[in-house]
C-alpha cells in the first residue's frame, strides 16, 4: 500500500511551490539541535575546565587572582589568600576591590592587552609593594575577565628602630577563629577607635595590640604598654599620668606618664580589669577629653593617643559587682575583640611548634628536632590551660632535655599527661602514629586519595576545613 502524503493535485503543487522553504527549515532546526548538543558539551568542559582551575589555585603558593570584567572575584589561590590572612571560600563573587584598590581595579578594566603595573592591595600591611602583571581575557574583542599575578617586591631595609613590634604577619595559624579575629583587627586598625581586647592569659593579647598599632596610621610613632596589674596601687597613678617635682617624697623631678610617652602613638592598658576603682575616674576623663593632669599639678596637658585596652576578667561582672565602672567599660568596649584560647584552635598548634623550636634552635645553636606521633598526640590532647606562652614553655623544656634528634614522650613535662585526660573534647583529632607529620599527611593521601574526593576524606579523617587542609600541604611542600 503506498501512502500518500498529498493525495490532491492542490496538495502537491503546494509542496512543490514550498519544497525549497520546507528544506531550508529542515536545515534550520537540524543546525539547531546540532548548536544545543554543541553548547551542553561545551558546558560541561567548561565545568571541569573550573573545577581544574579550583583544585590548581587551591594549591598554588603563587598570589594569583582571576576578576571578571564587572570586577567579581572568580577565582584567588591559596597562596593569595594566606597572604593576605583571608577566608578563599569566601571570596568567590566579592568585589574585587576588596582586595585591591579601587584606583589600581581602575587602570586593570582599561587594560586591552597584557602588562605590567605597580599596584596597591587594600588589606596590604605598612611596608609591603606589589607589581602585578595583568592578563585580559578577550572574548569578541571586549575584555571577559583578568588573570592578575601579584608579586611582592622587596623593599630596601630600614633603619631600626628602639621598638620591634609584632605585626599580623608574624601571628602564626591557620584556623578558622584566629582568621577571623586577624581580620576583624585588620579592619579596625586604621581607625583611631578603642579596642578591647579580651582573652585567656597566654592568648597573645599584647601581640595583638602591636599588631593593630604596627597597621595603623601611627605605626612610626610610639607603642606604650603599660600592665595594671603589675605595678603597686600606690604608684600606678603616677606611672599613668605621670608628676611634678615635689608631688609626693621622692619626686625629686618632673616626670611624664604612659599617657605622655604615647603622645602621637598608641597606650596598651593591660589586665584594665585590675585597675583600682579611684584612678578609673580619672582614667574615664581622660579617655574623653584627651587630657591628663600630672600628679600634683594643676594644669592639665593634651594628649593624642590611642587606647587598647585588655583583660582575662568578665568585666561585665565586676561591673555587677561594683568593682568596675560601668561608664567606663563602654568607653573602652567600642571594638571588642575576642583571643580563642589554644584549645579551641588546635590545627594551629603544629604551626606553632614548628615556629618555636626554629626560633630557639636558633637562639640556643641547636639543630631543630623533629617530634614522634606520640608526642604530637599528648600535645594535641592536652587542654593548655596556659595557651600559647604555656606551649613555647614546653617546646623550650623538650629542646633543653631531648638529647636526641626526635623528641620522645619522655622528654615532656609530666603535667601534659596527668591533665590530657581532662582536656575538653575537640573536633581536632589528629592522629600521626609514630611518624612526623609530613610523612603522616603523604600516607593519608596515599590511602584515601590524592583528588578532590580524597582529600575531602583526609579532611574529615584529621578533623579539619578542606580550605585549612590545603594550607597545611602547602606549608609542608606537598604537591
Amino acid at each position: 500500500m503506498v501512502l500518500h502524503l498529498f493525495p490532491n493535485k492542490n496538495g502537491q503543487e503546494w509542496f512543490q511551490s514550498h519544497q525549497d522553504l520546507l528544506l531550508h527549515t529542515a536545515e534550520l532546526v537540524s543546525h539547531r539541535l546540532a548548536a544545543q548538543e554543541e553548547l551542553k558539551q561545551l558546558n560541561w568542559e567548561n565545568q571541569v575546565f573550573r573545577q581544574e582551575l579550583q583544585e590548581l589555585l587551591a594549591a598554588m603558593e603563587d598570589f594569583i587572582l582571576v576578576v571578571s570584567a564587572d570586577g567579581r572575584i572568580e577565582e584567588i589561590s591559596i597562596g593569595l589568600a594566606a597572604k593576605l590572612q583571608l577566608k578563599k571560600h569566601q571570596m568567590a563573587g566579592a568585589r574585587a576591590a576588596d582586595v585591591l584598590s579601587e584606583s589600581c581595579w581602575g587602570q586593570i578594566k582599561s587594560m586591552a592587552a597584557k602588562a605590567q603595573l605597580d599596584i596597591e592591595l587594600a588589606s596590604s600591611a605598612p611596608g609591603q609593594a606589589f607589581s602585578a602583571v595583568v592578563s585580559p581575557v578577550m572574548l569578541n574583542g571586549l575584555p571577559h575577565s583578568y588573570i592578575i599575578r601579584l608579586i611582592e617586591k622587596k623593599l630596601p631595609k630600614q633603619k631600626k628602630t628602639a621598638q620591634v613590634l609584632c605585626t599580623f604577619q608574624q601571628i602564626k595559624g591557620t584556623s578558622d577563629r584566629l582568621i577571623e579575629v586577624i581580620q576583624r583587627a585588620r579592619r579596625v586598625s586604621a581607625s583611631d577607635v578603642t579596642v578591647l581586647i579580651r582573652g585567656e592569659s597566654g592568648t597573645g593579647k599584647e601581640l595583638f595590640a602591636q599588631s593593630i598599632h604596627m597597621e595603623s596610621l601611627r605605626a612610626d610613632k610610639p607603642f606604650v604598654a603599660i600592665n595594671c596589674a603589675a605595678i603597686p596601687e600606690n604608684l600606678l597613678e603616677s606611672e599613668l599620668f605621670g608628676h611634678v617635682k615635689g608631688a609626693f617624697t621622692g619626686a625629686v623631678a618632673d616626670k611624664p606618664g604612659r599617657f605622655e610617652m604615647a603622645h602621637g602613638g598608641t597606650l596598651f592598658l593591660d589586665e584594665i580589669g585590675d585597675m583600682p576603682l579611684q584612678l578609673q575616674v580619672k582614667l574615664l576623663r581622660v579617655v574623653q577629653e584627651r587630657r591628663i593632669e600630672r600628679l600634683g599639678d594643676r594644669s592639665s596637658r593634651h594628649v593624642d593617643v590611642r587606647i587598647i585596652a585588655a583583660t582575662h576578667q568578665n568585666l561585665e561582672k565586676l561591673v555587677a559587682d561594683g568593682l568596675f565602672r560601668e561608664d567606663l567599660f563602654y568607653r573602652l568596649n567600642v571594638i571588642p575583640l575576642l583571643l580563642p584560647p589554644l584549645r579551641e584552635r588546635r590545627e594551629d598548634i603544629p604551626i606553632l611548634i614548628e615556629g618555636f623550636m626554629k626560633k630557639l634552635a636558633a637562639e640556643l645553636n641547636r639543630t631543630p628536632k623533629r617530634l614522634s606521633g606520640e608526642v604530637y598526640e599528648a600535645l594535641l590532647a592536652y587542654a593548655w590551660p596556659g595557651n600559647i606562652r604555656e606551649l613555647l614553655n614546653v617546646v623550650q623544656h623538650f629542646i633543653e632535655l631531648e638529647a636526641g634528634e626526635v623528641v620522645t614522650i619522655e622528654s615532656l613535662p609530666s603535667r601534659i599527661f596527668t591533665k590530657q585526660r581532662q582536656a575538653p573534647s575537640s573536633h581536632v583529632t589528629v592522629k600521626t602514629g609514630d611518624k612526623p607529620e609530613r610523612e603522616y599527611m603523604l600516607q593519608l593521601l596515599d590511602e584515601l586519595g590524592r583528588d578532590t574526593t580524597g582529600k575531602k576524606k583526609v579532611a574529615a579523617h584529621l578533623g579539619i576545613s578542606l580550605p585549612t587542609l590545603y594550607r597545611r600541604l602547602s606549608k609542608l611542600k606537598i604537591k
